[in-house]
């Protein structure tokens, strides 16, 4: 009889990159994997799991929401946001990010002092492991004691180093003698989501960075963790060899004449880059007596949900989309992602994995990458594109210029490489774009240095490295 396997799912973008790394199939093969999910969204799950033998049980969030819900949980959640470890030389850069982040929220619910505890924290270990023992005690507890008793897992697989509800998987685990592992599916989780609520017995990440992020500022042993580079990715790396053959059917497939120029520009969500149509609009203005320039726009999945656009935009996206056609015609395609959205959060919604192909056609095609500080500036590097970081505006309602994301600590790091080109307003977009795309060899050596230092000898060896570490550990 095959011992089981518990698999929590509720993080779209954790899914695609388990989805990603054949990691499910291969588990099915020794394991029975019993899949957490809130149930009312079975019917999306089951095509993906089609052959598998699984069972389903009832995640159930909003009654684990319920029991969470208290202005004293609340405080907990923002200070862990202001709570790491640190060092001499090594600091989490986003704590100056979150201040102005959180500042309109920490004045409206009084949270007194959580500056000074943040400050208190982040300089003493002792502290920090206080801190973590007592969220423990204030948090729900035994959450899903009764399906470790049911099931005796051999292990609990996650997307994350402990936060949202897995740290009650973790917890529960270490009663059973369940082995748990996470694997940290982007780049910025270590230094966006705030102390670690569990510790897990093993941790996957991309890159020494997030190695090092994991080990110095949640205090997790540098044993516990390895580096396995970045499963999705590994299709990038596959089809680089073939790259000219991308690059010409996606010249067919949109009749768009050989010699053209491609601007490829991808915007981020509308809560905070509100101008990505405005953007598009004044590049083709600038460009239009160029016949030979076409500008490929790709919106965030955010873009294809109605309320989110209105609220932030007053205006669905398709009214504007509708508007810049009309007005560019040939000169502007969309390329927006097909997704699947499968729940009423904006943040439910999944990117089959076939859009990774479109990815890469749309990579091979490009003279030039411009985006507002996604992590899509680190794909089209791998694709040695020119690249430009628009940040026009003001971020939310505050008077900061949008150039603050760079104080995200995850983006902070990238400046040291000096790969990218960062503006701030139209006329220096405009003249960027005519530098970039007429001498895209500027930046060459820096985009290829960073990509070797990034992901170093695990490029295109992602799922692997992860599937190989998951069977050492069980």
């Amino acid at each position: 009889m095959k011992n089981y396997v518990f698999l929590p799912l509720y993080r779209s973008f954790g899914f695609r990159y388990l989805v990603s790394t054949g990691l499910i199939k291969h588990l099915a093969k020794r394991f029975k994997i019993v899949v957490f999910i809130d149930i009312e969204k079975k019917s999306f799950y089951e095509p993906f799991f089609d052959g598998i033998d699984v069972i389903y049980e009832n995640l159930n969030t909003k009654k684990i929401d319920e029991k969470k819900n208290s202005i004293f949980l609340d405080y907990i959640h923002i200070l862990k946001k202001f709570t790491c470890g640190q060092r001499e030389n090594y600091k989490n850069n986003s704590i100056h990010m979150w201040k102005v982040k959180f500042n309109e929220e920490i004045k409206k619910k009084k949270f007194f002092f959580i500056y000074f505890i943040g400050f208190i924290l982040r300089n003493s270990k002792i502290l920090r492991k206080l801190f973590f023992n007592f969220e423990k005690l204030i948090d729900p507890k035994n959450i899903f004691n009764h399906y470790f008793e049911k099931y005796k897992p051999k292990a609990v697989i996650l997307t994350s180093y402990g936060y949202d509800y897995d740290q009650y998987f973790v917890r529960d685990s270490k009663k059973f003698q369940c082995k748990s592992i996470s694997i940290i599916y982007s780049w910025d989780n270590p230094t966006s989501k705030g102390y670690k609520s569990s510790e897990s017995d093993l941790y996957l990440v991309w890159n020494k960075t997030m190695k090092d992020e994991l080990n110095i500022f949640h205090d997790i042993p540098s044993k516990k963790i390895k580096v396995c580079g970045v499963s999705h990715w590994d299709i990038f790396f596959d089809q680089l060899k073939d790259r000219e053959i991308l690059k010409d059917d996606f010249y067919k497939e949109n009749s768009i004449n050989r010699k053209n120029r491609i601007i490829l520009f991808f915007s981020s969500a509308p809560r905070d880059f509100k101008n990505s149509f405005k953007i598009i609009e004044s590049i083709l203005e600038k460009f239009k007596n160029e016949k030979n320039i076409t500008l490929v726009a790709r919106m965030h999945p955010h873009y294809m949900d109605d309320t989110m656009c209105d609220k932030y935009l007053k205006n669905k996206s398709s009214f504007f989309i509708n508007q810049l056609k009309k007005k560019f015609k040939e000169k502007l395609i969309f390329k927006n992602p097909n997704i699947i959205k499968f729940g009423k959060n904006s943040s439910e919604v999944f990117y089959p994995i076939d859009d990774m192909k479109e990815l890469a056609k749309l990579y091979s095609s490009a003279n030039l990458f411009i985006n507002e500080y996604s992590t899509t500036q680190l794909e089209a590097c791998i694709f040695n594109l020119p690249i430009i970081n628009a940040a026009i505006g003001n971020y939310r309602n505050t008077n900061h210029n949008l150039s603050i994301y760079e104080q995200h600590h995850h983006l902070w790091n990238l400046k040291k490489y000096e790969f990218t080109k960062n503006i701030k307003d139209y006329k220096e977009l405009h003249d960027e774009i005519k530098t970039q795309i007429n001498n895209p060899k500027e930046l060459e050596h820096n985009r290829k240095k960073f990509i070797g230092v990034f992901l170093g000898d695990v490029k295109g060896k992602g799922s692997e490295n992860i599937i190989n570490n998951v069977n050492d550990l069980i």
